[in-house]
């Protein structure tokens, strides 16, 4: 692999997901005298079956073919092999997706299109992540029987408030897209 090269991820795989071309990583075991035991193989599937998956795992070793089969695909943590990357979504106003949890509606750009956006919400405060994210504005239902001052929205994006609450959630999604576009006006 060289430095240009993306460096190769690797996603669970079913059964039934499975074509010819596909590039696969997977577990086997080799138990005779002096044998490795457990480790990975990779190969590329040559042929596909209703019960049976034949990977040409090349040079690699000297049994060239490797077949899987689908009673025991799950023992031989089958990974799908992607060197690719997606492509990135550029960082503007018609990127971000909304997430609406009911009383809380959240703005959202993350960097993969590929990604859900409430998933990664919901991780955005890990640093492993292979995408970026960021939340861009919220907007929060507050109530006076739960303790607040007002009942209605309230936008928020950054340290940014508005200060008159919103009565109709319709209206304040519309106010938090507003927002949105004039964080990135700026």
């Amino acid at each position: 692999m060289t430095m240009t090269e993306p460096k190769p991820r690797y996603e669970g795989v079913d059964f039934s997901n499975v074509h010819e071309g596909d590039r696969l990583q997977f577990t086997t075991r080799e138990t005779g005298f002096n044998g490795r035991g457990l480790y990975s193989r990779t190969g590329v599937v040559v042929k596909v079956t209703e019960k049976t998956v034949r990977v040409d795992c090349g040079l690699e070793s000297w049994n060239r073919t490797a077949v899987l089969r689908r009673a025991d695909w799950h023992s031989r943590a089958v990974r799908r092999v992607v060197t690719e990357q997606p492509a990135r979504r550029a960082y503007n106003a018609a990127n971000v997706q909304y997430v609406d949890e009911g009383l809380i509606v959240t703005a959202v750009w993350v960097s993969d299109p590929t990604i859900d956006p409430a998933v990664a919400l919901e991780n955005i405060l890990r640093r492993d992540l292979p995408y970026e994210v960021v939340q861009v504005a919220e907007a929060t239902r507050h109530f006076k029987r739960e303790g607040a001052d007002f009942s209605g929205w309230i936008i928020s994006c950054g340290n940014d408030y508005n200060t008159e609450p919103i009565a109709r959630k319709r209206d304040a999604i519309k106010d938090l897209r507003l927002q949105v576009e004039s964080y990135f006006a700026r």
